[in-house]
């Protein structure tokens, strides 16, 4: 993987070296330097699509050999009983917090998937110590049973009856929304239940015997990006969704968009459903009347530049899709 991140650096130099001042050397310039900062973030990303799908195949074995064992004699690490068992790592800091919620059925369904998911401790580890991208990985069963690694403080965090098939880092993979079972993701910024800020998801279904039994994910925080992506280019990048919300962006790109300065959220309560990001942070929705005519045309028209000119400045803003997310890259040019 690092190689291939050289190379494009090395690209992404020769090109840069060639440009000229002239206007559509720099036009090439930007456009040069906007497929780079994609090319690195989406192979990133591509790099834990396989990853969540070969650890995926690892859990399904594990249900197909040891799904039919019956040893009620063995003393499992989880107690196949409602409650948070390792919280904060207490009890071992090398394993997953379980939560089971409240509204868990005790029985012989909670017993199977406790005992067949005794292992995935160390897998999941061996995720987060790998890629510095990933800051959790977690599944959620339809028994209500959530097991994440790194360790948290769960009890802090969590009230006791959350229905887990509720979220949407549930359902959007489940057989109504997801029914080709695909590898997916939740591009659109949420905030994380169990305090790690805005992020977005990688999920991935599990299926045994045509019956879904969890959904696997990997947690990617909007910091991650940031500090790994989009700081280390000179550009005035912004990040869009889909539906024209603010993802990330330099502070003087999200001012000349009349949107409010980002901030990460504060926990002051335990969060009980989808927090998403807020709809003054959406460009049709700025202030400025000039912003919302740009997001018409880059966003809904798809077109590639808009010369924005606005309170006094004026830029030359041009876009990019992305492939891997459905996300938008602007480049804002003084």
């Amino acid at each position: 993987m690092m190689k291939i991140r050289g190379l494009v650096f090395f690209f992404i130099l020769v090109m840069l070296v060639q440009c000229g001042p002239s206007k559509k050397n720099q036009f090439d310039k930007t456009a040069i330097q906007m497929n780079a900062f994609i090319t690195l973030l989406e192979y990133d990303l591509q790099v834990l699509e396989g990853e969540i799908e070969f650890l995926g195949d690892k859990i399904q074995e594990l249900f197909i050999e040891l799904g039919s064992i019956t040893d009620q004699g063995y003393q499992r690490r989880v107690p196949a009983k409602r409650g948070i068992h390792n919280n904060a790592g207490i009890d071992d800091p090398d394993a997953c917090t379980t939560y089971i919620s409240e509204i868990a059925e005790e029985g012989v369904e909670l017993e199977k998937l406790l005992r067949v998911t005794e292992s995935v401790d160390d897998l999941f580890k061996d995720i987060v110590r790998r890629h510095e991208m990933v800051t959790q990985v977690y599944f959620n069963s339809k028994q209500q049973v959530n097991k994440l690694y790194p360790p948290y403080d769960a009890l802090a965090m969590l009230v006791t009856d959350l229905d887990l098939t509720s979220f949407n880092f549930y359902y959007l993979a489940d057989e109504e929304n997801n029914p080709g079972r695909s590898t997916l993701w939740v591009d659109e910024l949420y905030i994380d239940p169990v305090g790690k800020g805005w992020m977005i998801s990688l999920l991935h279904p599990i299926y045994v015997d045509d019956e879904l039994m969890m959904v696997l994910a990997f947690d990617v925080t909007l910091n991650t990006i940031i500090d790994n992506y989009l700081n280390n280019f000179d550009n005035n990048f912004i990040i869009v969704d889909a539906t024209g919300t603010l993802v990330a962006g330099k502070t003087k790109a999200i001012e000349s968009m009349s949107l409010p300065p980002l901030k990460n959220h504060t926990y002051t309560q335990t969060i009980t459903s989808d927090t998403f990001r807020k709809e003054e942070y959406n460009l049709f929705r700025s202030k400025s009347s000039e912003v919302r005519k740009m997001a018409s045309k880059l966003i809904l028209a798809n077109e590639d530049e808009y010369l924005l000119t606005d309170y006094g400045f004026q830029a030359q803003v041009t876009t990019s899709r992305m492939n891997v997310l459905d996300w938008v890259l602007f480049d804002l040019s003084f």
